[in-house]
């Protein structure tokens, strides 16, 4: 567990597959600084950067990025994801040798690794954090899950822990991807979220957050740019890419805003009366903290995501929609979310 580390030497490594595993390292950090451990960053991207704004203090090694790009539709993103197979394992066997000399070079007494299989080294302690301990497959190759939970099993194993960051019950927020097949040494730490309560001075009806890889990330901006600004409800979209300084540009109802800090996205959050943004399980660590209502439009062809968009609508505050549905489905839901809020006082 974070807290039980004390007095020691430990390399962070987060995945630099979207921003969520870089935010959920963020409170694990935190703990191990009131440790009074020293921590080292290893990443690459918009990961690092992100890292490097929040640690500026820090020690940071920039290691190879996995550079993984989506289709335009959920059949060619899986074939995307599939043929990409060969270069992720090469990055793999790069991480072994990479985890190997860092933790010689800084003589590390721990290296946790947010998803890189590769950052394990037998030179100290090496720990994996994940929620998908079983990988949910397309429907035509479910029969093989099994098959695939044993594959991953397998990497899980190359290190000495598995840290689960969900809770271990019937309130788990995971369902199936790590509360069916089990790991050995693998613990429940509980959600991992960076996000703070704050007060806001800027208070929306609606909030978009966007984030992913290409081209999905666009496709999803382009579809929520020509519907909210039409809507009557004030609404904030951060397209959330990557540029020199942030610009906010009003079209009809709705402020477009480049990116946003992580305390802007706070505030954000904190002000809004509900959420959209992509089922990523950080995301939604990040709305359970904070008790939001969100919708969740899972990525095109992300089969956990599209899980964890049809196993979180059976609970309270969230709903899910299909991207394709956006235009004829977002419209009508949101009046109906936003009608019951005016109703009914927000519980905290």
């Amino acid at each position: 567990m974070p807290h039980q580390i004390k007095n020691s030497t430990v390399i962070i490594a987060p995945l630099d597959w979207g921003l969520g595993h870089a935010t959920r390292c963020i409170p694990i950090i935190k703990t191990l600084l009131n440790g009074k451990n020293r921590c080292i960053i290893a990443s690459s991207g918009r990961s690092l950067e992100l890292l490097k704004q929040e640690f500026p203090t820090l020690e940071f090694e920039e290691i190879p990025s996995y550079n993984i790009t989506y289709g335009k539709n959920t059949f060619s993103t899986f074939f995307k994801l599939l043929v990409q197979i060969p270069k992720s394992l090469v990055v793999k066997s790069k991480e072994q040798s990479i985890a190997n000399a860092l933790a010689e070079k800084y003589n590390a007494n721990v290296i946790i690794s947010d998803n890189r299989f590769g950052m394990y080294s037998s030179k100290c302690k090496s720990i994996f954090i994940t929620h998908q301990v079983r990988v949910r497959l397309p429907l035509v190759l479910r029969p093989f899950e099994f098959l695939f939970f044993q594959i991953n099993k397998a990497m899980i194993l190359k290190f000495d822990e598995c840290w689960i960051p969900d809770y271990n019950g019937s309130k788990n927020i995971s369902g199936i991807l790590s509360h069916s097949w089990t790991v050995p040494n693998s613990y429940f730490i509980g959600p991992l979220s960076a996000r703070e309560q704050v007060h806001s001075l800027r208070n929306y009806d609606v909030v978009a957050i966007l984030s992913g890889p290409e081209p999905q990330r666009g496709i999803f901006e382009a579809i929520l740019c020509r519907i909210l600004p039409t809507l009557p409800y004030s609404s904030c979209l951060v397209r959330g890419v990557l540029a020199a300084h942030s610009q906010s540009t009003q079209v009809g109802n709705c402020v477009i805003q480049t990116f946003a800090t992580n305390y802007e996205i706070n505030q954000l959050l904190s002000g809004a009366k509900i959420i959209i943004s992509r089922a990523g399980y950080s995301s939604i660590m990040d709305y359970e903290k904070l008790h939001l209502k969100a919708i969740l439009v899972p990525t095109p062809g992300q089969t956990e995501q599209e899980y964890l968009g049809n196993y979180l609508r059976e609970k309270t505050r969230y709903w899910t929609i299909a991207q394709n549905r956006l235009h004829k489905q977002l419209p009508k839901v949101l009046h109906e979310i936003l009608e019951q809020t005016e109703k009914t006082p927000v519980q905290a």
